[in-house]
């Protein structure tokens, strides 16, 4: 008598461990996919891009074909759309699993947020000792960035954001509503001619960018930076005009609000407000230590009208 092979069912069919696969490998995969390429998803799953690397390869020869095509940006093949597809309720299973796992009375242990630099400067930052006056066994993990975290597949615990999400097993509640306005440096001298300055990249086509195009038409602007507070600085440096949050410019010294019609800018009326919203997956929303964060979050946005 011989033994079987180890990875067979004693009649020469494939055992149990051939058809496994590994979920590190499959998270690998799924981030890829969303984010773009293997830089990002190094990034967001806190590995280097080798491993990155080596997982999809060690999955492509596990489906025994190409998943993705190494373009900029990543393409799928159609065999990894179909992947793709399947791993998402993986996704969704292993998060509320996970959250399952968390689910403990004690507030201890690390909650990760993820929103744009200049809130995490501005009105985060500041608000911290409070937190951790309260919350002195609790972490942070912080992520500033203009790019739309997937709770679902676990990149962040609460996301605060000024689009409100349309899909997804998500839950949203508007923390603050911003107010925006032009403003130039008080040293300047006002005039219809006055150069505007704007944002660039990611953040070109957000209501307040469409609004200055708007406002001056076909002149050209001077300036356009991919940051809200790289504008903000141009424009306390006297460079010109820009559209701002009020909450923010009143943050600049020397910055005040200007007339449209003091600096050569079509009249059109006030510049749209937009609603900030704290977002966090239904499942990480029954945590103790991700709504003790939110709470915190939110009576912090609360407090801003009486700050600013």
């Amino acid at each position: 008598m011989h033994d079987s092979h180890p990875d067979s069912d004693g009649a020469g069919r494939p055992g149990r461990r051939d058809w496994g696969m590994d979920w590190d490998h499959l998270r690998t995969f799924e981030s890829v996919a969303r984010l773009g390429s293997l830089t990002a998803a190094s990034k967001a799953l806190g590995v280097s891009q080798s491993t990155v690397s080596r997982q999809l390869k060690q999955l492509e020869a596990r489906a025994g074909s190409p998943l993705l095509l190494r373009d900029t940006p990543i393409t799928l093949t159609l065999r990894g759309q179909e992947l793709l597809t399947a791993v998402g309720p993986m996704i969704e299973a292993a998060l509320t699993a996970e959250a399952a796992l968390d689910d403990r009375p004690e507030l201890e242990g690390e909650v990760s947020i993820t929103t744009v630099g200049e809130l995490v400067r501005w009105v985060l930052i500041p608000a911290l000792p409070d937190f951790y006056a309260r919350h002195p066994k609790l972490s942070l993990r912080v992520l500033a960035s203009n790019r739309v975290s997937s709770l679902a597949a676990g990149d962040a615990d609460i996301a605060l954001r000024f689009v409100r999400p349309q899909r997804g097993d998500l839950v949203a509640r508007k923390v603050h509503t911003e107010q925006y306005a032009l403003f130039a440096s008080r040293e300047l001298d006002l005039h219809p001619g006055m150069p505007w300055l704007g944002l660039a990249g990611s953040l070109a086509e957000i209501v307040e960018q469409e609004f200055a195009q708007r406002a001056w038409g076909d002149r050209p602007a001077r300036l356009l930076v991919e940051d809200l507070e790289s504008l903000g600085l141009a424009v306390r440096d006297g460079l010109g005009v820009a559209v701002l949050p009020r909450g923010f410019a009143t943050q600049l010294r020397d910055v005040v609000e200007v007339d449209p019609a003091a600096i050569g800018a079509e009249e059109l009326g006030a510049v749209p407000s937009r609603a900030l919203w704290m977002v966090v997956h239904a499942a990480k929303a029954r945590v103790p230590k991700v709504r003790a964060v939110m709470d915190w979050a939110a009576n912090v946005f609360e407090q801003l009208p009486s700050r600013t």
